[in-house]
């Protein structure tokens, strides 16, 4: 029985001492974020533009809209768009029907057949050019936002801005309690993504152009693009001495 009491509080002193020597050897860290927002100056304009036609033949609503989207890729030459900054998208063919006072599909309306082509501008000073190729060319609705080609480095820029920061608030805090920071244990991103500081003006026609909140004053002759605003949060974990 004495023998087995000896051996008892032996193990417990031998995990007394592990758990002891876990706790010293516990790295005590400090983990905080920092958040950058950078604005660029876009050199770009991107044009989305839709074409959709309605037909009870579908094939003739097809042909249509084959007839639109060329008219809109032949403005390649006349604009001298580059080789890769015209893209046509997938064709949408669905039927449309009437709908009842409660929402009940009724009879048959006609086939709904749609396209998108994406058009890369490179010159914003050519803006007007390209608002009156696109509304003399065709019905179409069309959006424009902008782009910068600088977009890696200015991400990279504030990716690196982001880091400081959080590396600076984790110094400052770690001083207030008598420590200092040791080494990076973890790092990680977070991106909100790029939003423009401008709005797109809304092509609804050949012949009506509804600018709401512009971003160009269409009728002065005035393009003011705004900027292009990058937002990143940085996540870091550092070790405290």
């Amino acid at each position: 029985m004495r023998d087995t009491v000896v051996a008892l509080f032996a193990l417990m002193a031998t995990w007394g001492g592990a758990a002891l020597a876990q706790e010293e050897n516990r790295i005590r860290s400090i983990s905080v974020s920092g958040t950058v927002e950078t604005k660029t100056a876009p050199d770009q304009v991107v044009w989305s533009i839709s074409l959709t036609d309605t037909d009870t033949d579908m094939r003739k609503a097809k042909a249509n809209n084959d007839e639109r989207v060329k008219s809109v890729i032949a403005l390649r030459d006349k604009l001298d768009i580059g080789e890769g900054d015209i893209e046509t998208g997938q064709v949408s063919i669905r039927r449309e029907y009437e709908r009842t006072s409660r929402g009940d599909r009724g009879a048959f309306k006609h086939f709904v057949v749609s396209r998108s082509v994406t058009i890369r501008q490179r010159d914003l000073k050519r803006f007007d050019e390209f608002l009156d190729a696109l509304v003399a060319s065709t019905e179409l609705e069309a959006s424009f936002s902008f782009a910068t080609s600088r977009m890696h480095e200015v991400r990279t820029e504030t990716r690196l801005k982001a880091l400081k920061v959080a590396r600076d608030k984790a110094a400052a805090m770690a001083e207030v309690v008598g420590a200092k920071l040791g080494k990076v244990l973890t790092i990680d991103e977070h991106s909100s993504g790029s939003r423009w500081m401008s709005l797109g003006t809304n092509i609804v026609s050949n012949s009506m152009i509804d600018a709401g909140p512009p971003a160009a004053d269409l009728a002065t002759d005035k393009f003011v693009p705004g900027a292009i605003s990058v937002t990143l949060t940085v996540h870091a974990t550092f070790e405290l001495k």
